[in-house]
């Protein structure tokens, strides 16, 4: 891993050298959505406080015909320094060829299918070369043409061999189907589907499959799962409307290597819902208003999750401010937090 994250500062360093672009962007405070830590303030159902959390995070952008790349620095202010480094080098040599290679990809080489609107995320199985190691990506988009095909094969950063493949083909303005295939030479592999409609105007619609999911940032693993996202932006209300759902389809988790099988979940089958709405008062100032429903189906008690975050955005010359209330039930109100970001982004070179 070491030897990836040097490579990825050799690599960031010549292409900062050659770029037309280069951005710094930097956002401090105390948010589990865009700062690496948790939260800045958190208060449990009796009002008793747990210290504040301040981080930073740090990332640089660089661009031009030949390369881009990504480095991000997680300074989590409790000296946890793991997975702190962050980045990816992407190479082309010529247009419809990239070499790829990091131990974070970020949202690079995306199937669009995998896009989680209300969540403004993308599911880890839906990315082409999965999300670090070393891969080629083949763009093919001819001009003048409306449609497009990627294909990617990869080697993922683990000690055993870990290969993973992914294709996407496109219309533009119509629809796109991509497939992904994730540590293929193992039992734990995973294989992926997924659609995005994008013919209508301003609407988002995505679905998907996914065996043996293992990302459990939203829902537990599960051996089957499916996903659905769909998003509307009112123009003339200055408002937009998402909605996010996760499914496992039994009570079965993710591919347990050791066991050398699939574990049962005693809690029932995974369940996940999000939803968001977005309203643009004026030029500098959005308000929105999350839910988060975490749910066992067919489970023998509740197993109900809620988090509800009403939150602004407020942009000024120095920055985008974020602050909000995030508020938790889990059989019954367990409390609150305070979340706040600053970001700000200078562009270094144009």
């Amino acid at each position: 891993m070491k030897k990836i994250v040097l490579g990825i500062l050799t690599a960031f360093t010549l292409s900062a050298v050659m770029a037309q672009n280069v951005s710094v962007t930097n956002t401090f405070g105390g948010n589990s959505d865009n700062t690496g830590t948790s939260d800045f303030l958190k208060f449990d159902e009796d009002w008793n406080k747990a210290d504040a959390v301040v981080g930073d995070r740090i990332q640089l952008d660089v661009s031009s015909d030949k390369l881009d790349s990504r480095v991000r620095l997680n300074i989590k202010g409790d000296a946890n320094f793991s997975n702190a480094l962050q980045g990816y080098a992407n190479f082309r040599p010529i247009e419809q060829l990239n070499f790829i290679g990091g131990n974070k990809f970020f949202w690079k080489w995306t199937v669009d299918g995998a896009y989680l609107s209300a969540i403004d995320d993308f599911l880890n199985h839906g990315k082409l070369a999965d999300d670090n190691g070393a891969g080629v990506v083949v763009n093919i988009s001819p001009e003048d043409s409306d449609f497009g095909f990627l294909f990617a094969g990869a080697a993922g950063a683990k000690s055993r061999l870990d290969l993973n493949f992914g294709a996407q083909f496109f219309i533009k303005d119509s629809f796109s189907i991509g497939v992904t295939a994730q540590d293929v030479t193992t039992d734990a592999r995973s294989f992926g589907a997924y659609v995005a409609l994008n013919g209508v105007e301003n609407l988002i619609l995505n679905f998907g499959y996914t065996y043996n999911l293992t990302d459990s940032g939203y829902i537990q693993g599960s051996q089957h799962a499916a996903q659905v996202s769909v998003g509307y932006k009112i123009e003339d209300a200055n408002l937009s409307l998402y909605a996010d759902f996760l499914s496992g389809f039994n009570n079965k988790s993710n591919y347990d290597e050791k066991l050398e099988d699939f574990a049962e979940l005693d809690s029932g089958i995974p369940f996940y819902g999000a939803f968001r709405a977005k309203y643009k008062l004026n030029e500098n100032l959005d308000l929105n208003a999350s839910v988060k429903v975490n749910h066992y189906l067919k489970a023998d008690e509740n197993g109900t999750t809620v988090t509800v975050y009403p939150y602004f955005d407020y942009k000024t010359v120095v920055g985008t401010f974020r602050s909000g209330v995030r508020v938790r039930f889990d059989d019954g109100y367990k409390g609150f937090n305070i979340p706040f970001s600053w970001q700000y982004k200078v562009p270094v070179k144009k």
